[in-house]
């Protein structure tokens, strides 16, 4: 299976479509830490199906498109930050954010 818990690639001037990068996230990701780099592009809907996700952080990228949901991490999500895009995030946030028992903003 994937046990893969926690993931910081912040930092590495990595330069990849974000769709392509988080193409296989294992689903029982808690924390992933990616800012600081070249990402480009939507990020993928594979993202409303993290169940354990409490921290996602792609800061300082090149992030388009829509916002994801997050539908699963509805109870585990406690930082989400997709802030300093060069482009910019077109999406809002969904109008269920007050469901979102632990996150931060």
């Amino acid at each position: 299976g994937n046990f893969l818990l926690y993931c910081d690639v912040s930092n590495n001037a990595i330069e990849e479509n974000a769709t392509d990068l988080l193409a296989n996230i294992p689903h029982n990701i808690e924390q992933f830490i990616a800012s600081s780099n070249q990402i480009y592009g939507n990020l993928p809907a594979s993202l409303d199906d993290l169940p354990k996700l409490r921290q996602f952080n792609m800061a300082s990228n090149a992030l388009s498109g829509d916002l994801p949901v997050f539908t699963e991490s509805i109870l585990s999500l406690q930082e989400l930050d997709v802030s300093k895009q060069a482009v910019g995030i077109a999406g809002s946030f969904s109008r269920d954010i007050w469901r979102f028992q632990s996150l931060k903003i």
